[in-house]
C-alpha cells in the first residue's frame, strides 16, 4: 500500500501509478482509500480532473519514501550487493545542463548496468520529495538547509557578442554602457535583465534593455551568435566552437559564478545507486571550485581586475 500511495503521490495522477505499476485504476483507488481509513486523514485531494497532496499526504510520502528506501537497500545487503548501484535512479537537471548531461549520463549507464535511469529536465525549483527525485543537478548559490548538496563544480557568467553586432553598434568599454545595447535575456526563474558588475570593491548595477526574453540557454545563445544582441552566458552553457561566433567582454569587471551542486534528500542510508552516480559526475567534473567550461586561454570575468 505504501509504495501505491508513494506512486500516486509523485505522479499526481492515478491512472499513471497504475499504468507504472500494473494494476488496474480500480486497485491503486482501493489501495490508497485503505490507507487513508487506516491513517485517519485524508492523504490526497481528488477532483475529476486532478490529484493534489494534502500536508498530512506531504508528511506520510517523505516517510513512505524512505521506508521504500530501507527496504531496497535491506534487500540489496541480504544479497550481498549492498555496494553495487541498482534500480532506479531518477535525475533532474536545468535544460542548459543537457548537452554536457546526455553523453556523461550514458557514459555512467555503462558503466553500471544495473542501474536504470529516468532523467528529467526543468527550468523550474522542483520538489524533490513531492516528484520522487533522487538526485538534483542545480546551478544556483542558495540550497535549502534541508537538503545535502554536494558541490561538483562552478561556471563563470559573461558577457558575449558576435562581431557582425560589436561592428554595428560598437564595444562596450565599461557596465554602465551595456544600458545602451541590445540584449537576449534569460527569464525563467527569474526574469535576469538586472547584475552587479565588480571590480576592485567597486559594484555597479546594470539594467539591461531586452531585444528578446527566453526560458532557453539554447535560443539565449544562438541570438547572441546571430547577432541580435549581447547576452550574458554562464560558462555550462557555451556551445562548441563558439570563438567562431562569440566574444567575450568586460573580462576586467565580474558577475560573479554559480555553484553547481547535485542536491539528494537528508536519507540515514544514501542509496549506492546515488553515491555511484554523485561520485562519478564529481570525477567527470574534477575539483568543485573549478569551472571545467571556461574557454582555454580567456581569463574568467575579474580574475585580471585593473586599477
Amino acid at each position: 500500500m505504501m509504495q501505491v500511495f508513494a506512486r500516486v503521490a509523485q505522479r499526481s495522477s492515478f491512472a499513471a501509478a497504475a499504468r507504472e505499476l500494473r494494476m488496474s485504476r480500480a486497485s491503486v483507488t482501493k489501495h490508497v482509500a485503505a490507507t487513508e481509513e487506516r491513517l485517519g486523514v485524508r492523504l490526497l485531494d481528488r477532483t475529476t480532473r486532478s490529484v493534489s497532496i494534502t500536508e498530512a499526504g506531504r508528511v506520510y510520502l517523505e516517510r513512505c519514501l524512505e521506508c521504500l528506501q530501507a527496504f531496497d537497500d535491506s534487500e540489496a545487503a541480504i544479497g550481498g550487493l549492498a555496494a553495487e548501484p541498482r534500480g532506479l535512479l531518477r535525475v533532474a537537471a536545468p535544460f542548459d545542463f543537457n548537452r554536457h548531461l546526455s553523453a556523461l549520463m550514458t557514459q555512467f549507464m555503462n558503466a553500471h548496468p544495473s542501474v536504470r535511469v529516468e532523467l528529467r529536465h526543468s527550468n523550474r525549483t522542483l520538489d524533490m520529495v513531492d516528484e520522487g527525485i533522487d538526485v538534483y543537478l542545480r546551478i544556483t548559490n542558495t540550497i535549502d538547509a534541508s537538503l545535502i548538496a554536494r558541490p561538483l563544480a562552478v561556471t563563470h557568467v559573461g558577457v558575449w557578442g558576435a562581431p557582425s553586432y560589436l561592428r554595428k553598434h560598437g564595444r562596450p568599454r565599461k557596465p554602465s554602457d551595456l544600458a545602451h545595447h541590445h540584449f537576449a535575456v534569460f527569464e525563467e526563474p527569474p526574469l535576469l535583465d538586472e547584475w552587479t558588475f565588480e571590480r576592485n570593491g567597486r559594484r555597479t548595477k546594470v539594467r539591461l534593455k531586452p531585444k528578446l526574453l527566453t526560458n532557453s540557454g539554447d535560443t539565449l545563445v544562438a541570438a547572441a551568435s546571430a547577432g541580435v544582441g549581447l547576452a550574458l552566458i554562464p560558462s555550462l552553457g557555451l556551445p562548441p566552437n563558439h570563438e567562431k561566433h562569440l566574444e567575450p567582454l568586460l573580462l576586467d569587471w565580474s558577475v560573479g559564478e554559480r555553484g553547481v551542486y547535485a542536491v539528494y534528500p537528508h536519507h540515514r542510508f544514501v542509496p549506492a545507486k546515488v553515491r555511484a552516480f554523485v561520485d562519478y559526475v564529481r570525477g567527470v567534473l574534477g575539483q568543485p571550485n573549478h569551472d571545467p567550461w571556461w574557454p582555454v586561454g580567456i581569463p574568467t570575468p575579474g580574475s585580471g581586475r585593473r586599477r
